[in-house]
């Protein structure tokens, strides 16, 4: 296992998300834009809870019915106008992801050339046929003499023959660079992203969810259709497509 590699590969993911995150939260998470919908954005959710407060209050006084109508119509004026500004702050850091997934594929370019054909780790098993697909992509026909060796010579031994427990007994426990690429995108990139990176405000954090609380994006669902209700009630219960 070339630890000096998994390093590398772990040092550029992590130095990438870093430097993406940071760049956003200059470019666009303090930009006098975005400060300015934020702020729309918490103006709208205090006008939207307190309304809901209000009308809860009024439904349960049977004298105040036709006042909690006119309440009730108030408050569906102002979750619309809640539900588009949070889909506008989601927008935002959809967008805010673009440009670093465009880095992200030039770095795996550029370091998929650099490792191309080179043996990054040693699996201590053999994965099934399906994952051996990505364990062993870009790796020419090895032997399992050729493996041996460099697994040995991973364990800081000097001569290739040497017989250690826990032989590799299959050419498949070699792992190339996209495996370890994979592996470490899933897990570095979260972790830096976590650390540094800027989180939508809650009522702003559901992603596609959210976007498709807009009101122009509900209307355009019916248009097709589809009923927006069923399709967040289908979401909460795990059985929607989103």
């Amino acid at each position: 296992m070339t630890v000096s590699a998994i390093g590398n590969i772990v040092f550029a993911i992590g130095l990438t998300e870093f430097l993406a995150c940071i760049i956003s939260r200059k470019v666009i998470f303090q930009s006098k834009s975005y400060t300015t919908l934020l702020e729309k954005f918490e103006r709208a959710k205090y006008r939207r809870d307190k309304t809901a407060a209000s009308l809860a209050i009024k439904q349960l006084n049977t004298k105040s019915q036709k006042s909690a109508e006119k309440e009730a119509k108030k408050l569906k004026h102002e979750q619309d106008e809640f539900g588009a500004l949070a889909a506008e702050v989601a927008r935002r850091h959809t967008m805010a992801n673009f440009y670093p997934s465009l880095a992200f594929i030039i770095l795996y370019k550029v370091l998929s050339a650099e490792y191309s054909g080179q043996i990054i780790a040693l699996l201590p098993f053999r994965p099934f046929n399906f994952l051996q697909k990505m364990t062993f992509r870009g790796l020419s026909a090895l032997s399992a003499k050729e493996v041996h060796a460099l697994w040995v010579q991973s364990k800081g031994e000097s001569d290739p023959t040497t017989i250690l427990s826990g032989d590799v007994s299959s050419t498949t426990q070699a792992c190339a660079f996209a495996f370890i690429y994979c592996l470490c995108s899933l897990s570095i990139k979260k972790m830096v992203n976590d650390m540094f990176g800027t989180k939508p405000p809650p009522g702003a954090d559901d992603g596609i969810g959210t976007l498709m609380e807009a009101p122009r994006h509900q209307q355009v669902m019916r248009n097709f259709g589809v009923d927006p209700d069923e399709l967040k009630v289908a979401r909460k219960k795990g059985l929607g497509l989103l």
